[in-house]
């Protein structure tokens, strides 16, 4: 008898059957944003509430949890009737969106973007130091930055996805080979411009290349010296600038634009600039000073009055 009762009363104290489970095991609402928001939980709320911020997103693949009574708060702080989070779970489970880029992946990536800047001739043995990165949704961007050429050469690695870095990595490229760099066939001076014909390809231990040595022969061409330069030597990027395309002197358009407005005048360069260049010019029929950017095709753009940047 006594068994019985206790069964009986253990049976009416017990919540329905599942309720334990689904309260453990609520569904993720799955969010792709930075920020969580009203319309994130609740689709079909009102149109000028689905903006509501509710909160930082988690990090990609992890989750958090947002109260009713949070949602409340942000509701009532925005102006809009608290009592809609009624619609909401108690607590309500949000996961961010992910994509994960695995090991094997982001070493293709960095190989592609190494070699791209290595020397002809050099080979990448191994990339050590990588690991696998969660990522949000969205196109990646893998950038890497050598450092001293060495037949071990430390890199970082950044992984982006948009305009946001997600994960910077410190990792070591095992290289092999040897350099075929860029070097002049003959001794050049200060302010001469470099064309295919000056340069030649040399072969150059990896180890006895200098620190921001030019390894590409495309980023040695086109470009003009700031200092004389011997044959036979491989350079730095240090050595050279771009080729400026308005000269000090010169009188170039410059523009003022605002939407809807476009303002053009002369003005003569005060100083030598190539594009994207802030340089400082003079206005033909105007004493003061203004600072232009540079533009691909010759005119300046107007960013402000004073010294150049």
């Amino acid at each position: 008898m006594t068994t019985s009762i206790l069964a009986c009363l253990l049976m009416f104290a017990m919540p329905p059957s599942g309720v334990i489970g689904a309260v453990a095991t609520s569904r993720a609402v799955v969010v792709d944003g930075d920020r969580i928001t009203f319309g994130d939980l609740s689709p079909t709320a009102p149109r000028e509430l689905l903006g509501v911020d509710l909160g930082p997103s988690p990090a990609p693949g992890a989750r958090t949890q947002i109260t009713r009574a949070a949602v409340a708060d942000a509701l009532r702080r925005s102006g809009g009737d608290p009592e809609l989070a009624t619609g909401v779970a108690v607590r309500q489970s949000v996961q961010r969106a992910a994509q994960t880029l695995s090991l094997e992946d982001l070493d293709a990536d960095v190989r592609g973007a190494a070699l791209a800047q290595l020397p002809l001739g050099v080979d990448i043995d191994q990339v050590l130091g990588l690991r696998a990165v969660m990522l949000p949704p969205g196109e990646r961007t893998v950038v890497v930055s050598l450092g001293r050429v060495r037949r071990s050469t430390r890199a970082t690695v950044e992984v982006n996805v948009g305009t946001r870095r997600w994960a910077s990595i410190s990792a070591t490229l095992s290289l092999s080979g040897t350099a075929k760099t860029p070097v002049l066939k003959k001794t050049m001076a200060s302010g001469a411009t470099v064309d295919a014909g000056h340069v030649t390809l040399r072969e150059v231990e990896i180890d006895d290349l200098p620190e921001g040595a030019i390894t590409r022969t495309d980023q040695l061409v086109g470009k003009r010296l700031k200092t004389r330069q011997n044959k036979d030597a491989p350079l730095r990027y240090t050595s050279t600038e771009a080729t400026p395309i308005v000269t000090r002197g010169a009188t170039l358009e410059i523009v003022v634009a605002r939407p809807g407005v476009r303002i053009s005048r002369q003005a003569v360069a005060q100083q030598d600039g190539a594009a994207g260049d802030n340089i400082r010019v003079k206005p033909v029929d105007d004493d003061r000073v203004l600072v232009v950017r540079v533009e691909a095709d010759g005119t300046g753009r107007v960013v402000s009055s004073g010294g150049a940047k």
